[in-house]
């Protein structure tokens, strides 16, 4: 861990002077809004197999820092949980055209109940069409207990016009009873006007060890942004 806190502090450093080297900063309001026939996040369903709408809405400051808020409806077994909203911050920092890294927080918070809040710390490297993640959960799955995930993700242009998203994660929860274990999803999209239509698959190595909410799922969204 105090590696990793190490490495922020030196890509904040790199991010400062690149800052530096940046032409005025625009600032401007950014944001989109999806509808999806279920939520499901790194092979975990969160909406219990309904209808989920969400939206994001970010303040630009500058071509390398933002700060904003998402939301969601969620739905859980036993739980008066049904909305998460998240307050988020990145600090992206540009390492060629087409390679950059990006240092994310989260703070998530669950309406009513609560029992889900939690913090979430990543770092996400993308190289071209081929994407790294670390992400680091406090509060994973309401179990109150750490968790973390390394992802390996790659986006392909099939079909001149359609695209190709693979991702694979490697999850380690501190929860005893429930082994490390893998997610996998594939998913293919296409742009319809300003709207992105997306067909995903998605689950898990350890169904049996999450109570149902690691199965196979099948995911139909439509996202627009602004």
């Amino acid at each position: 861990m105090r590696r990793y806190i190490s490495f922020i502090i030196t890509l904040l450093g790199l991010s400062s002077a690149a800052w530096a080297a940046e032409n005025t900063p625009t600032f401007k309001l950014t944001g989109d809004v999806s509808l999806l026939s279920q939520y499901v996040e790194y092979g975990l369903n969160q909406s219990e197999g309904s209808p989920a709408l969400q939206g994001s809405f970010w303040f630009n400051f500058g071509p390398q820092f933002r700060m904003g808020l998402w939301g969601s409806n969620t739905n859980y077994k036993n739980s008066d949980d049904h909305f998460n909203l998240r307050g988020n911050a990145d600090i992206k920092i540009d390492f060629s055209q087409d390679s950059h890294a990006t240092i994310a927080y989260s703070y998530s918070k669950f309406f009513k109940e609560g029992d889900r809040d939690g913090q979430i710390l990543g770092l996400h490297l993308n190289f071209g069409s081929y994407r790294l993640t670390y992400d680091s959960l406090s509060n994973w799955e309401g179990t109150h207990s750490r968790s973390s995930r390394i992802g390996f993700g790659k986006e392909t242009v099939v079909f001149t016009d359609w695209k190709w998203d693979l991702e694979a994660g490697y999850n380690s929860p501190n929860v005893t009873g429930i082994s490390s274990y893998f997610d996998l999803r594939t998913a293919l999209g296409t742009n319809w006007g300003v709207i992105y239509f997306e067909g995903a698959v998605t689950g898990t190595t350890a169904a049996s060890d999450l109570d149902g909410t690691g199965d196979v799922y099948f995911i139909l969204s439509a996202k627009t942004g602004f």
